[in-house]
């Protein structure tokens, strides 16, 4: 019985020291996961600081081209070299490194502007054909095109595409909207 009782006790004592080392294993963990956790904390930035970098982040400004183009007798689009004919039908090729939304005008003989298209996406990419769906936009020459200018307007999104049309309202459209985003011929 006392070699029941000494192994009794030597299991016992095994146990409270595997306990201790499991609890300390257990405190230094715990510990270090607090430790990292601060660290985190105070090392990313807060939603607002967050909020302000974004702001004053260099805007990756959109490059765009336009040509006016039309279909050769094999079918294919070719920038427009000539002044077309009344009749004839004219569409636009786009070049973007950017998605943006785009309103398509037109100035007749440097007179009011009329919308062509208004608010279509532009996926970014080069020598984009204007579509709506799956036909390319063609627009159609008329007698009194003589000196069209067509012009693209363009934004980021829809809001900011309203916004700008809605100033050009107020100005002469002709002094706002870029020469880049305009062709004629």
């Amino acid at each position: 019985m006392a070699d029941d009782n000494s192994n009794h006790e030597a299991a016992q004592r095994q146990n409270r020291k595997i306990m201790r080392s499991s609890t300390l294993i257990s405190l230094v963990g715990a510990a270090l996961f607090l430790i990292s956790g601060a660290l985190i904390y105070k090392l990313m930035p807060s939603p607002f600081e967050q909020q302000v970098n974004a702001n004053n982040a260099p805007q990756v400004e959109s490059r765009l081209s336009i040509d006016m183009v039309q279909k050769n007798t094999a079918g294919q689009w070719v920038k427009l070299d000539s002044i077309p004919a009344s009749g004839e039908e004219v569409s636009f090729r786009i070049s973007s490194t950017t998605p943006l939304h785009a309103t398509l005008i037109s100035e007749p003989s440097r007179s009011h502007p009329r919308t062509l298209f208004d608010d279509i996406r532009i996926p970014p990419g080069e020598n984009k054909i204007v579509n709506f769906g799956d036909k390319a936009y063609r627009y159609t020459i008329k007698a009194y095109d003589q000196q069209a200018r067509f012009c693209l307007i363009t934004a980021a999104d829809t809001v900011l595409l309203a916004e700008k049309l809605m100033a050009m309202q107020k100005k002469a459209s002709r002094d706002t909207i870029p020469d880049q985003n305009c062709v004629n011929w």
